[in-house]
């Protein structure tokens, strides 16, 4: 029988997950304040009234389920499928933007192809026009993203960047909706698994080396499935790994370092781009707990021990009020960030067991 002033059991047991779903709701409502409330990004197929100023590659791969690869949703199926999206990009392009379809033009799909078979994935990027150096980019797209915002994305980062090599987009099920950042959450620990797969596929297949790029929480997807190749036993990207880039990621340094401990051999280079004006990372890390998060790092002290070289935006402001893809968006980001990768990173401390972590602060030009 229940005593006096004793609370029934339900109440009781269902105050922590109520509290966590409150917290998940308040950090995803901001997040769509940041977002300014802008119009979601579609694909839209349509002859441009002027002639492009380029046509973009993106090769697909994805767990998104729908009719057709223009067609999908962020529900999730646990094979791959694959394809290719060819993204038009228009005559009046400004570096940093996208420029959504309007009145016959804007990005649009040039045409889109989807392949049965892995096999037919993999010769399409080996036949990839280029030379047989350039590298593969395999994206990882952040949190509330739909596929034309992912695809449309890379295809502007590829060309604004002056990438030559094939462009893969490992577009995990995103819910695309500001509420949905738990759905999210969990489908980026869903998709490890096919990350892995794609990864080592490429690795086996390709002569080319791989460069890894992830966002936001596309980020904590990377080093979850490094660490859980490296602990597998999985070579397939030895030796062929660029490098990895992690920009604006949405991670909790103390997890952050507990993946690296177990990721060997660790990525040369390995390339973390903070900015502390990142409101969105700021507000992440306060209804956490926090004081920050490792795309919001600070002090770099807590990284010392690791090869990873911190590349630091904060001086910069992007475009609009959201500084969470400043790399991507800020045409002054971008032009430092061509530089840096032109002119080499700087030489890591020598290994022998001291601080191991550079950091490059990258300043307004005078």
């Amino acid at each position: 029988m229940m005593g006096h002033g004793t609370a029934p059991a339900n109440e009781m047991t269902n105050a922590g997950p109520l509290r966590a779903r409150l917290i998940m709701v308040g950090i995803s409502l901001a997040i769509l304040i940041l977002s300014g409330c802008s119009p979601r990004g579609y694909f839209e197929a349509f002859s441009p009234q002027t002639a492009p100023l380029a046509t973009q590659t993106i090769f697909v791969a994805t767990q998104r389920d729908g009719p057709s690869l223009l067609a999908l949703s962020g529900d999730r199926v646990r094979t791959l499928r694959y394809g290719r999206i060819d993204v038009s990009i228009p005559a009046e392009h400004e570096v940093g933007q996208i420029e959504w379809a309007r009145d016959g033009e804007g990005f649009g799909v040039a045409g889109a192809w989807s392949y049965p078979e892995a096999s037919g994935f993999r010769r399409a990027i080996q036949t990839q026009p280029g030379a047989s150096d350039d590298v593969i980019v395999v994206f990882v797209p952040g949190y509330n993203m739909t596929l034309a915002e992912a695809t449309y994305r890379q295809a502007q980062i590829a060309h604004d960047y002056q990438m030559t090599g094939p462009q893969v987009l490992f577009a995990w099920p995103s819910a695309a909706e500001p509420l949905g950042y738990i759905y999210d959450r969990d489908s980026a620990i869903f998709a490890r698994d096919a990350l892995e797969g794609l990864l080592a596929d490429l690795g086996r297949q390709q002569d080319r080396r791989i460069l890894l790029v992830g966002h936001s929480m596309g980020g904590q997807l990377v080093t979850e499935t490094l660490r859980q190749m490296s602990i597998g036993g999985n070579t397939a990207l030895n030796g062929r790994l660029e490098g990895v880039v992690l920009l604006s990621p949405d991670i909790d340094v103390d997890v952050f370092q507990t993946q690296l401990d177990r990721i060997d051999p660790l990525p040369d280079p390995f390339v973390i781009v903070v900015s502390q004006r990142d409101r969105a990372l700021r507000l992440s890390a306060r209804l956490s707990g926090q004081t920050q998060r490792l795309g919001s790092i600070e002090d770099i002290r807590r990284l010392a021990a690791y090869r990873v070289t911190i590349v630091d935006l904060g001086e910069i402001r992007g475009n609009g009020d959201n500084d969470h893809l400043i790399p991507a968006t800020s045409p002054v980001a971008i032009s430092l960030l061509r530089g840096l990768r032109e002119n080499g990173l700087p030489a890591p401390p020598p290994d022998d067991g001291a601080i191991q972590a550079v950091q490059v602060v990258l300043r307004l030009p005078e």
